[in-house]
Parts: structure tokens; C-alpha cells; sequence
């Protein structure tokens, strides 16, 4: 304790407190980190966990410490009209020491949640968006509101005040590839809050499903396809506290609150990710997923 606090007060030496306590310490630090983080360890909840404890005990706190104890000792260097430009060498070793600091840090991060392959792919495609934009709007019928495009982040809040500025809307059109579950089913959240019917006329599949799935009648045009597939995870970053098959329980619950048939549920989720299975418009009407079939876009 007595260590602690006269390193803390700048009571050591120059040499002790800046090439032992902040030099040498923080090298040790950053070479046990890498043990905390792949790939020394998985891409788990666990690693995320433990290099999240040694980012705060040893990044944060332990650092604090070290810093402190630096500048103190600078301060009194000062005091005693120690040469300047000796205290600025110092002070500019501390700035370096948290810029590798960050380095590191950065770089567990990057080991945590990004795939392995990311480091490898083409830099044009790493900008590339994963998801397509998508658009909202009033249909000429001026009751259903066509959304078109991937379910990206905002798409619900959005939604949402498009409904709240257009209450005379009764449904939902859409026409869409998927995206991020979460929005599609904030949608269906809204969809079923203001008792709105879902239509289909071109292609709705993947997460969109559950969007239409939320509507309380549900009607596909004559050449519409809605498609099921597994769940995954597009992203180029690690998630590895989202498991797919338990998101793909949830929405299963749902389906089934919807009055699906169960012997439909069980093929839902069937193709594999990298596949869709698009069941006829009979097996639909069959299910229970769909309530209608129109011929034409407005009827």
C-alpha cells in the first residue's frame, strides 16, 4: 500500500517512476492482454467479458495510477528546477505510453468481433453497405403506406411517424429482401398496434416475412413470392452472444400466435441460410399465412 500511494504522490525517483512504474509496468500489462482475446482464446461471451475487466482494471484504473503518479513526480522535478526539457521527454513519454495504449486496445476489440476473413477481404468491399437502402411511401389509394428496400436501423421509427402524420392508413405494403430482424419486427410491433393488413405483390422474403406475418389480413397478388430461410449473421463483425436458432424460436412463437399451421412452422426455417424456400400460394392459403389472393396491385 505504501508502494501505491508514494507512487501515486510522485514521491520516487525519476528513474523508478517513469522506466519502472509506467514503462516497465504497462509493457508487462500489454503483453498479458493478448492472452485475454483471440486467438489465444475464442470468439466467445467469456473473452468479451474478460478483456472487458482487463481493459477497466489494468486500461483504466491501473493506468490512471501510473499517469498520475508520472506527472506528481514531474511536478516536483519542476519544483526543484530540475532542467525543463527533461520533464518534457518525460511528459512526452506518457503521451506515447497512451497512444500505444489505445493501440492495444483497439486492436482486442478488433480480435473480439471482427471475423477472422475481414483482414483479408478487399478494402472497396469492406466499405460496400451490407443492406440496401429502402423506401417509405403513401400509395395513390392514399390507405396503404409501400415500403421497399432492406429493413434497416431507423426503418420503424419511421414508420412510425408516418403513421401518426396519415391515420386513415389500413396497410402495409411490402416488397423487400430481408435485413436486421430486430427492425422487421418493430414493424410488425406497429403493424399489430394499429391493426393493419399487410399486402404483398412482388417479392417479400427473409425477415420481411415477419413484417407481413403481423398483419391482420394478410393478402399476396397473383404472382407475389414470399420467402423463409435460417436466420444469420451478415455482419463482418463477431457476435457471438446472438445465438440464430434461438432469434429463429422467437419469431417461430410468433408465427404461431399468428394461427400458422404447425406443420408449416416446422418447414419455415428448413432452407438453409445461403438458400430461400418459396412455398406456393396454395401451401400459403393452406398454412394460414396468407388470407387472400388478388389479382391486381389496388383492389
Amino acid at each position: 500500500m505504501n508502494f501505491i500511494r508514494d507512487h501515486w504522490q510522485g514521491k520516487f525517483s525519476l528513474f523508478w517512476s517513469f522506466w519502472i512504474n509506467l514503462v516497465l509496468f504497462r509493457l508487462v500489462i500489454l503483453y498479458v492482454e493478448q492472452f485475454t482475446h483471440p486467438p489465444f482464446t475464442l470468439q466467445t461471451t467469456s473473452a468479451v467479458i474478460q478483456t472487458t475487466l482487463f481493459f477497466i482494471v489494468f486500461h483504466l484504473i491501473v493506468y490512471i495510477w501510473q499517469a498520475r503518479g508520472v506527472i506528481k513526480t514531474c511536478d516536483r522535478l519542476i519544483a526543484e528546477r530540475w532542467p525543463y526539457i527533461t520533464v518534457l521527454m518525460v511528459q512526452l513519454g506518457l503521451a506515447i505510453s497512451l497512444f500505444i495504449t489505445i493501440i492495444f486496445v483497439l486492436g482486442a476489440y478488433q480480435a473480439l468481433f471482427e471475423e477472422p476473413s475481414a483482414l483479408q477481404m478487399n478494402k472497396l468491399k469492406q466499405r460496400a453497405p451490407l443492406l440496401k437502402n429502402y423506401t417509405l411511401n403513401i400509395t395513390p389509394n392514399d390507405t396503404w403506406i409501400e415500403m421497399k428496400g432492406d429493413f434497416k436501423i431507423g426503418v420503424t421509427k419511421k414508420m412510425t411517424a408516418l403513421l401518426l402524420q396519415n391515420p386513415q392508413i389500413e396497410g402495409i405494403v411490402l416488397s423487400s429482401n430481408g435485413g436486421r430482424i430486430t427492425e422487421s419486427r418493430g414493424v410488425a410491433r406497429l403493424i399489430q398496434k394499429n391493426n393493419l393488413n399487410t399486402y404483398v405483390f412482388e417479392t417479400c422474403k427473409s425477415a420481411c416475412a415477419t413484417a407481413f406475418i403481423a398483419g391482420t389480413t394478410r393478402t399476396l397478388g397473383a404472382d407475389a413470392k414470399l420467402g423463409f430461410h435460417q436466420f444469420s449473421l451478415n455482419s463482418r463483425m463477431k457476435t457471438p452472444y446472438i445465438d440464430p436458432e434461438a432469434e429463429q424460436k422467437i419469431d417461430l412463437d410468433f408465427y404461431a400466435s399468428q394461427n400458422i399451421d404447425r406443420s408449416f412452422l416446422e418447414k419455415a426455417f428448413s432452407a438453409t441460410k445461403d438458400s430461400i424456400w418459396f412455398p406456393s400460394s396454395q401451401e400459403l392459403l393452406d398454412a394460414g399465412v396468407i388470407h387472400r389472393i388478388i389479382p391486381n396491385r389496388y383492389q
